[in-house]
């Protein structure tokens, strides 16, 4: 109990400290916009170069049955629900790659259009990118993040493949987090005329992401809230209840949990 709740004190103190590096930089030693903005884009791609590092070992030193197909943030049955392909199809590696890759890519290109024309067209040459500056920020981007990865390093081996799996969806996750802070700090500029909106809101949703994440994770019931039980009155097509379809998919979602746990021998 006392080690579980040290992982996560230390967490957190992580992720506030992480999230307080462009923060204090910002206000405290008088970066520029650009620059804050910027080391949100190089945490990103230091944190593909983590995330993969961890799914890299696990996989090494558990050879759960999980790595070895291809995720199911990443496939989708034709009735929509997602479920992993056989053993050998894929891995857990490569689908999260697939994503986080492309996407950031992309977010630093919206990024760069930003920071180097945008911003500095708009609000001046003191709001755009200072790479002296930016270059501190990647060095204490890096500090954290490493920090981080020898917290989850201790106990890596011992971890269930469910545990890393809901990690690697966080990790895609605040990907989508970044892309939709572009769209609403780009609403808070032309609404407050002044390039800290943008950064205020990137600050603040990302803040509130990240720690959301460190939170210990619950599967859902078996039984579906109880707020949620009148459903039960509207019958699917072939009868079945909310309460009933509920179940069905909830016991077939720990089936595959269940399976993905399972260690294997000459996977490719």
């Amino acid at each position: 109990m006392r080690k579980g709740l040290g992982g996560l004190v230390g967490r957190v103190a992580q992720v506030l400290g992480l999230n307080a590096v462009p923060v204090a930089g910002y206000f405290g030693e008088g970066w520029s916009q650009g620059t804050a903005l910027a080391t949100y884009w190089v945490e990103s791609l230091l944190v593909i170069l983590f995330v993969s590092t961890r799914i890299a070992l696990h996989r090494k030193w558990t050879r759960k049955a999980g790595h070895f197909r291809v995720a199911t943030f990443t496939q989708q049955t034709r009735e929509g629900r997602q479920q992993p392909g056989a053993v050998g199809s894929g891995s857990l590696l490569s689908s999260y790659l697939g994503i986080a890759i492309p996407f950031t890519l992309v977010h630093g290109l919206f990024l760069g259009l930003l920071l180097f024309l945008f911003l500095p067209q708009r609000f001046g040459t003191d709001a755009g990118v200072a790479v002296a500056d930016l270059g501190k920020g990647a060095v204490g981007v890096l500090a954290l993040l490493a920090v981080g990865f020898a917290i989850d390093l201790v106990s890596l081996r011992e971890r269930s493949f469910r545990w890393l799996e809901i990690g690697t969806q966080n990790a895609l996750g605040r990907i989508f987090v970044v892309h939709m802070t572009i769209l609403f700090g780009m609403g808070a500029v032309a609404f407050f005329g002044a390039p800290g909106a943008l950064f205020a809101v990137f600050a603040g949703l990302k803040t509130l992401f990240d720690l959301g994440g460190v939170l210990p994770h619950r599967e859902l019931e078996r039984q579906p809230p109880r707020a949620l039980r009148f459903l039960d009155r509207f019958r699917g097509a072939d009868g079945e209840s909310f309460s009933a379809y509920w179940r069905r998919t909830e016991e077939r979602e720990q089936a595959i949990r269940e399976e993905n746990e399972r260690v294997v021998d000459g996977a490719a």
